[in-house]
């Protein structure tokens, strides 16, 4: 790992101790640590030499308790009763976690439609009929949380994930007002709300976040360390530049393999693909779709000022000039971009620079599927891929990327698109 890439990993609290012995341990010869805490929340390690890490526990006792850094006794201290939210559109998940297990709990789906291609005042109907759906989905998430808390008091904590904008409406029912101003701790990345999904969540929100600097300290060496599958918030301006950079070279890799399907009609858009259900015309409409939403986002729009304005058939009769059209003018508004403007995506508000990991991801991974799908092997710009395994990596878990990635794939390979088309759950041999 690059000495100047951060990476977030999570340790639970009972390996904790025995973690930051090994820390200090590693970094001894270079001379005595500081350490200090910020605020109420963070616990901050610096070596001599210069690698940092800074610990972060859903603790409402706060970091400001600890005494020994060897021992860390008595931090962290887990909440009596936790209080759990997850929602998305199309199901929900609620808990209760005491003493730090999950003792309640509730999970249930509900409609909420997909965008329609339908304008005017059709869009109009469409549109409030989803909200309705969706304001129905966020009532019943806290009618059941309300239940499950009933009788057991003030929570100490809160963990949400999801939907962003449905938790915020789920938060903002005056039934969950108190729950607010509590210690929290967001999961965003999830898959659809299930009680495994639930359980996993629950076990990632009561870890220890650790953000490492200049150091590749634990990410290995101790099997009870869990990269996380959220990305760090701090000193990733690098990695990110480094992606939008990388986005022109991705998208000719994927252009040199879309070039030939001049054609609607032609049947290598019906061949299978690496991405589970998804065939070449689908995948090709996939990636069309993503790259015609970018102008618009990044000169500010909503998802909802966007609307529908990209659904239905992209890609027309030459879905190699479709793709041309939509690369051409994303990465036309990606050159001027401001990487720190904030965008408005459907998992919240994210600055251009996460975006644009986000689409380099997509444009390098899924130009490895297609290839396959059309039977060859891809020519990628090392550089990008490289840029995509120094994204991907910190984030994926042993579970993957609950609802982007499947679990890793295990290869002995040596080449960098091998290790990275495994790090996102694909057979590196698939054909």
């Amino acid at each position: 790992m690059d000495r100047q890439t951060p990476a977030l990993i999570e340790v639970q609290s009972s390996r904790l101790p025995r973690w930051v012995g090994s820390f200090l341990d590693e970094h001894a010869a270079a001379g005595a640590p500081t350490w200090s805490t910020t605020g109420e929340q963070d616990v901050v390690v610096t070596a001599a030499d210069g690698a940092a890490a800074r610990l972060r526990a859903l603790d409402p006792a706060g970091a400001e308790q600890v005494r020994s850094l060897r021992t860390l006794v008595g931090w962290p201290t887990t909440p009596d009763v936790v209080a759990v939210l997850l929602v998305r559109r199309g199901g929900y998940a609620v808990g209760v976690v005491e003493a730090g297990r999950l003792t309640r709990h509730s999970c249930g789906t509900r409609y909420v439609q997909s965008r329609t291609a339908a304008g005017g005042w059709s869009q109009q109907r469409y549109a409030r009929r989803r909200d309705n759906q969706a304001a129905a989905l966020v009532d019943r998430a806290v009618d059941h949380l309300v239940k499950q808390l009933t009788g057991l008091g003030h929570p100490g904590a809160l963990v949400v994930g999801g939907d962003r904008q449905l938790v915020a409406d789920a938060l903002g029912d005056r039934r969950l007002t108190h729950l607010s101003a509590l210690p929290r701790r967001e999961v965003y990345d999830i898959g659809d709300p299930r009680l495994e999904v639930l359980k996993e969540t629950v076990d990632r929100a009561l870890a220890v976040q650790v953000l490492l600097a200049g150091s590749a300290t634990g990410t290995s060496a101790d099997p009870s360390i869990t990269p996380s599958t959220t990305p760090p918030q701090e000193g990733t301006m690098t990695a990110s530049i480094t992606a939008i950079e990388q986005l022109r070279p991705a998208a000719e890799a994927f252009t040199a393999l879309v070039d030939p399907l001049t054609s609607s009609t032609d049947p290598r858009l019906e061949r299978a693909t690496p991405c589970e259900d998804w065939t070449v015309r689908e995948l090709v409409t996939h990636l069309v779709r993503e790259h015609l939403w970018v102008p618009a986002l990044l000169a500010g729009e909503t998802i909802e000022q966007v609307g529908d304005r990209f659904d239905g058939d992209v890609l027309g009769d030459d879905p190699a000039a479709a793709w041309h059209a939509a690369s051409e003018a994303s990465l036309s508004a990606w050159s001027a971009v401001d990487p720190d403007r904030e965008v408005d995506l459907s998992s919240g508000p994210t600055a251009a620079r996460e975006y644009a990991e986000q689409m380099l991801t997509d444009l390098v991974v899924h130009a490895w599927d297609l290839a396959r799908g059309l039977g060859i092997r891809p020519t990628l710009p090392p550089a990008a891929v490289d840029a995509t395994l120094a994204i991907v990596g910190p984030m994926v878990s042993p579970r993957g990327m609950p609802g982007i990635f499947e679990p890793p794939v295990s290869t002995g390979s040596s080449d960098r698109v091998d290790q990275l088309v495994a790090l996102t759950g694909r057979d590196p041999k698939w054909s």
